[in-house]
């Protein structure tokens, strides 16, 4: 866990203890996520081999994080009903604008450190993490079916402590929904959002690179107005791309193997996971 994690930390002693959790809510987030659901034609396969007990369910992440958080809370509802659950959350939730309305945390979210990931799972809960976290939900469109933990072991560390199984989860189609273009890193270096928020880079998409294009070609020629609209539905609205997800056989993290050998070997089994989902498409978008 990163320095800046910590320090956030030491500054919030009090999401050590914080559970949020409404039940109200996340019933109500489950109802309305049908929508998103049709929108993706979104499914999920192998939730049987989801084990009992705690568990370490370590998913991909993508530009459309909000959106599959929202239709795996409906997915496990309709498997699993009331199975206690949790998933790690960026302290970006924990900040504002997201401290006033904070849904994440309502719906389940926790604060992403270990500390608080071991309290979880002692409780018993299935706990949902994305070790890709910022960098695979701002890896560039072309890298939409690539597995990106960028040397992450926390996950490993944290199974291995808590002694409990690893549950892939692989979502595919999820990256198409917006089309990040590369240069994340470098604009959110010159942007300073790892210093003010913790992010590695921010994802430029093609939608929202295009309306900021055309709001400059708009004051000059005000007749744009029209794809100007078009162009800011666009970056705001995610395509409808087809989004499947699949669970993997659990992994045991082996007494007799590093964090980074482990890691390595949650990961192939998931990039292997992600590409039989790839190769069933026939586009980018389903």
């Amino acid at each position: 866990m990163s320095r800046i994690a910590d320090e956030f930390l030491a500054l919030h002693r009090e999401l050590l203890d914080e559970d949020r959790f409404s039940p109200r809510v996340a019933r109500a987030v489950a109802v309305a996520a049908w929508a998103l659901q049709a929108w993706f034609r979104f499914r999920v396969e192998g939730w049987e081999r989801v084990v009992d007990g705690p568990c370490l369910i370590v998913a991909n992440h993508s530009a459309a994080a909000p959106l599959e958080v929202a239709l795996l809370l409906r997915a496990w509802r309709g498997r699993f009903g009331q199975r206690s659950a949790r998933g790690l959350a960026h302290r970006i939730a924990w900040q504002a604008p997201f401290r006033w309305f904070p849904l994440i945390q309502w719906m389940g979210g926790l604060y992403a450190h270990p500390r608080v990931a071991g309290a979880a799972l002692s409780h018993g809960c299935a706990l949902l993490v994305f070790p890709g976290g910022d960098v695979e939900a701002t890896r560039p469109f072309g890298d939409r079916y690539r597995i990106a933990h960028d040397g992450r072991e926390g996950f490993v560390r944290l199974a291995r402590a808590a002694k409990v199984p690893i549950v892939p989860l692989v979502l595919c189609g999820s990256h198409a929904a917006y089309v990040v273009l590369p240069g994340a890193r470098r604009f959110g270096r010159r942007l300073g959002v790892e210093r003010r928020f913790g992010f590695k880079g921010y994802p430029l998409t093609l939608g929202s690179v295009a309306a900021a294009a055309l709001l400059v070609a708009t004051i000059a020629w005000p007749d744009l107005w029209p794809w100007l609209v078009a162009t800011v539905v666009q970056a705001i609205v995610p395509l409808p791309s087809r989004i499947e997800a699949t669970v993997g056989e659990p992994l045991v993290v082996r007494d007799d193997e590093s964090d980074a050998q482990a890691a390595a070997r949650v990961r192939a089994q998931m990039q292997a996971m992600m590409d039989c989902l790839a190769a069933r498409r026939r586009t980018p978008w389903g």
